[in-house]
């Protein structure tokens, strides 16, 4: 059985088992599963390397978007008020404190702009989403990296320390669930420790990944922001769950102080009409992410037991992706993975030997499974 019938059969029998809200839904991804939407192509690799959502976009956006076509000739004032609205009403908040966003990655830069002050440091834990230390770096500001500690957690504790020991102020930027790792910072002491926030000590947290988080004790930022905290900003995405990558809709949550500050440093009409429309849509698409939640938690399994059966370590995940061994050198992973039809993780910082893999369908990981099993066969993991 070639890649395509093995992953089309799969995939078939992936989505009845997560059961789609209707027989449609399964007949559309299925009819997809040719082009490279669902990475199913034989002549396209699959996509494991960039966190997306492989079940693509939800049905309700998609309409949107197609009713939205005929007006793009027009500036998308109205589309981004909308969804700004939508938003204040999920998150109970106003709208003053939210701020749109080209991506997230806009987000942190109005945000780590609009913190900047003389002699300030940005201090972060190593590795981690690393965009920001580009534009840290565009703005002379110097970058302390804290390496993550041997269990791959955030040391809150050497960061503080990082804090304490410089004489100015501090921007901290902590991603939460944390990219690569995936892994959920320690609830009480990052609690501890944002209640210290001052005109010297600000944070930028990214929940990038907030949706797939599945802790009952995980407490978003942005309840500190409801509750008055000035010196925090949370920045989120619908490039993940909501898997508007292509269409770059991110937005800020903070203080509407300090989003008037940020919102000085965004650049002039930089909201995209379909990506708005789409966006606003998917708040309104419970039961696509409930299916895209139940299709990421069964593809993990998958791979745990797998993973397992290999005797290979990995690090439980709030995300949609696993940072996991590969025993040997990551890079050469990376080009037999490909070679073998499936794109998986770069190298990170200290994260030698161990790989960040996407997760795709059911019927994906299921491939990739296999494909794994094989290397281990050759004496390659």
């Amino acid at each position: 059985m070639n890649r395509r019938k093995f992953l089309c059969g799969s995939l078939g029998a992936s989505l009845l088992t997560l059961g789609c809200s209707s027989s449609n839904t399964a007949t559309e991804l299925l009819s997809s599963s040719s082009t490279n939407s669902n990475g199913i192509a034989e002549d396209q690799p699959i996509p494991l390397n960039f966190n997306e959502n492989p079940l693509g976009i939800a049905p309700r956006a998609q309409q949107a978007i197609n009713k939205a076509l005929p007006q793009v000739w027009r500036y998308p004032d109205k589309a981004r008020s909308d969804l700004m609205a939508g938003l204040s009403q999920s998150l109970s908040l106003s709208n003053s404190h939210l701020i749109y966003g080209n991506g997230s990655s806009e987000v942190l830069k109005m945000a780590l702009d609009a913190l900047a002050q003389t002699n300030c440091q940005l201090v972060m834990p190593d590795p981690s989403y690393g965009v920001i230390i580009d534009y840290a770096q565009a703005r002379g500001i110097p970058v302390v990296k804290v390496k993550l500690d041997s269990q791959w957690q955030t040391d809150l504790a050497e960061v503080q320390a990082k804090v304490e020991a410089h004489k100015g102020p501090s921007i901290v930027y902590l991603c939460n669930p944390n990219n690569p790792t995936g892994v959920l910072l320690p609830q009480s002491p990052l609690n501890q420790w944002l209640d210290k926030a001052s005109s010297q000590l600000s944070f930028i947290i990214d929940e990038a990944y907030v949706e797939y988080v599945n802790q009952p004790e995980f407490v978003s930022a942005v309840a500190r922001i409801q509750q008055g905290q000035s010196n925090i900003v949370v920045c989120r995405t619908f490039s993940k769950i909501y898997a508007l990558a292509g269409l770059r809709v991110g937005y800020g949550i903070a203080h509407p102080t300090l989003i008037n500050a940020m919102q000085a440093q965004a650049s002039i009409d930089n909201a995209n009409l379909l990506g708005c429309v789409a966006a606003t849509a998917s708040l309104i698409s419970p039961e696509w992410l409930e299916l895209s939640l139940k299709s990421n938690h069964q593809a993990k399994e998958l791979v745990y037991q797998q993973l397992e059966r290999l005797g290979l370590d990995y690090l439980p995940s709030e995300t949609n992706f696993i940072f996991h061994k590969v025993t040997g050198d990551s890079q050469q992973y990376m080009e037999r993975m490909e070679q073998a039809g499936i794109l998986v993780g770069r190298p990170f910082n200290h994260g030698e030997g161990w790989n960040r893999l996407s997760i795709g369908t059911p019927a994906q990981m299921q491939y990739f499974c296999k494909t794994l099993a094989k290397f281990r066969q050759q004496g390659w993991i």
